[in-house]
């Protein structure tokens, strides 16, 4: 295998890698409730609140979650009963989680353009370019994401569970939080990595014309040299002098 293309394929495999992994632990975070966590000790319970779960322990040990995806599906019992036992699910969770699958689809698309981008040659180029382009669009959106819900999570209305008057308990980031965080961290390696790659290839193919020319005059490898056709054509061979007739 030729070193340019080697050289590639180790820029490709870790971009991959790392995409698959941030995209597995996303969705990992949206599907588990700890993104804010509290422990009520007067009633002896964990609260985990998430962007569409919220999940509790009783204090016999029971594990209880109920969910939503609008602002009304809790309410289709008493008011009462819902505030207390279930947690409302308030607007910029569900845009937020919303946001997040969107997000999601914009890497299922990056996939899908670096597998056209390793099957087609004649789309290669601008496979390339789209799948680093999609990524470093997901990669905002989750920063963003992550950002805004830290916002919302530490304001006054959103941060406190309340069980009484007395009763009021400060929530914290929970494994939810710090599992988007990492996945989004490995979007962001993925993406500097595709830019490399991407970088790398379009500087191939710039060059490809002048390096395979140098290596039929010369013997010499583009990688070493960088001609330009001005270079060339100063260096190409001369033809043989005519032969005498006396």
């Amino acid at each position: 295998m030729p070193p340019e293309k080697l050289n590639l394929l180790l820029l490709q495999i870790p971009t991959l890698a790392l995409a698959i992994c941030g995209f597995l632990l996303v969705w990992v975070s949206l599907a588990t409730p700890a993104w804010q966590v509290t422990y009520a000790r007067e009633i002896q319970q964990w609260v985990q609140s998430g962007l569409w779960m919220n999940c509790q322990t009783r204090p016999a040990g029971m594990y209880t979650c109920t969910y939503t995806f609008s602002s009304y599906d809790y309410d289709f019992m008493s008011a009462e009963l819902v505030n207390q036992r279930t947690p409302p699910f308030y607007l910029w969770q569900r845009v937020l989680l919303h946001i997040y699958l969107g997000a999601q689809l914009t890497v299922l698309l990056a996939f899908i353009s670096f597998c056209v981008s390793n099957s087609h040659s004649t789309s290669r180029k601008c496979s390339t370019v789209l799948f680093s382009a999609l990524l470093g669009i997901a990669t905002l959106i989750c920063a963003g994401c992550l950002l805004v819900f830290s916002a919302f999570a530490h304001m006054v209305k959103y941060r406190f569970y309340t069980v009484s008057v007395s009763g009021i308990y400060d929530k914290h980031h929970g494994y939810s939080f710090y599992l988007n965080l990492v996945g989004t961290i490995f979007y962001f390696l993925a993406f500097v990595l595709s830019l490399l790659y991407v970088f790398k290839a379009l500087r191939g193919d710039r060059y490809g014309y002048a390096g395979s020319s140098l290596h039929t005059i010369t013997g010499y490898r583009s990688d070493d040299y960088r001609l330009t056709n001005e270079d060339l054509f100063a260096m190409r061979p001369l033809p043989h002098p005519p032969k005498s007739r006396y």
